[in-house]
């Protein structure tokens, strides 16, 4: 059976601040496929929301399995010092998938995210698996990767921040385990059979279907990242203040207003930028 698994981006402003939080949430998902009887096709990390397309005997292990990452993720922010763990009590959806073409389609909605929140090519993302398909090499430029092979067992656990036994025919590179290690890609090339085919399946639209299935749409001009220090910028520039918090909430709509007519922001990018829920960006912008 096929499932999505996929969070609410509208629930936390920003999931991952910093490079590390994406490097341990790469070796967490790593951690997680070998503890659990999931089967991951497909997966990408954006800043404030996530997808996975995999294959489960049912959806209570899909749950135990994000519930794992979410608790090793807030383990990762006690550890950094974060007060504010933003996995916790963050809304997630695992969606059983029946249809084969759906599930192509869904494969190819999680590849593209990052291109259409504009962070470049999807194959040159490096939080996710859309480097991996109908390429003889993994088209992401890392530092020469490392076989687990050739590490004493300390040296894993230092880089990879876990006492999980990892195989040792698994490579890692830039501080974790690569997602070729436990991507199930021929499983997904057969899905497609040619890469002519993955390239047009590429090529067709079917977001809405999919966002309208899960309820999350993300119609990002810019992402959160470029649009919070536009935003930061803006309320020094005008109100002679640094933080949103301080701007009253005729204030925060004024912001919002601003945002939409320069960046084409969607509301719920709005909602988030401003800290003012969804309703009142709906009723007066």
């Amino acid at each position: 059976m096929y499932y999505h698994i996929c969070s609410d981006g509208n629930h936390s402003f920003s999931l991952f601040n910093t490079r590390h939080d994406f490097v341990n949430a790469m070796n967490r998902i790593a951690i997680c496929s070998i503890r659990f009887k999931v089967v991951i096709l497909a997966f990408v990390l954006m800043d404030n929301h996530f997808h996975f397309a995999v294959r489960a005997d049912s959806e209570e292990e899909c749950i135990l399995f994000i519930k794992e990452i979410k608790r090793l993720m807030g383990m990762h922010f006690n550890y950094v010092g974060e007060d504010n763990n933003p996995f916790k009590g963050i809304p997630v959806k695992v969606i059983p998938v029946t249809d084969e073409d759906y599930l192509r389609a869904l494969i190819c909605y999680i590849i593209k995210n990052p291109t259409k929140a504009r962070k470049g090519m999807f194959y040159n993302y490096p939080w996710g698996s859309g480097s991996l398909y109908f390429s003889s090499e993994n088209k992401n430029t890392h530092r020469k990767p490392m076989a687990v092979s050739g590490l004493t067992v300390d040296e894993v656990r230092r880089i990879c921040e876990t006492h999980q036994n990892i195989p040792k025919n698994w490579v890692l590179a830039d501080g974790y385990l690569l997602p070729e290690n436990y991507i199930a890609v021929a499983e997904v090339e057969a899905l497609y059979k040619t890469s002519r085919s993955f390239m047009f399946h590429l090529s067709l639209n079917k977001d809405e279907a999919i966002e309208t299935n899960y309820g999350e749409w993300n119609e990002i001009g810019m992402d959160d990242v470029e649009l919070r220090a536009e935003r930061d910028r803006i309320i020094v520039q005008r109100f002679g203040l640094r933080r949103v918090s301080k701007l009253s909430a005729t204030e925060r709509l004024s912001l919002a207003k601003e945002l939409r007519h320069k960046y084409l922001c969607s509301r719920k990018q709005l909602s988030r930028m401003v800290h003012l829920p969804l309703e009142e960006i709906d009723r007066f912008i």
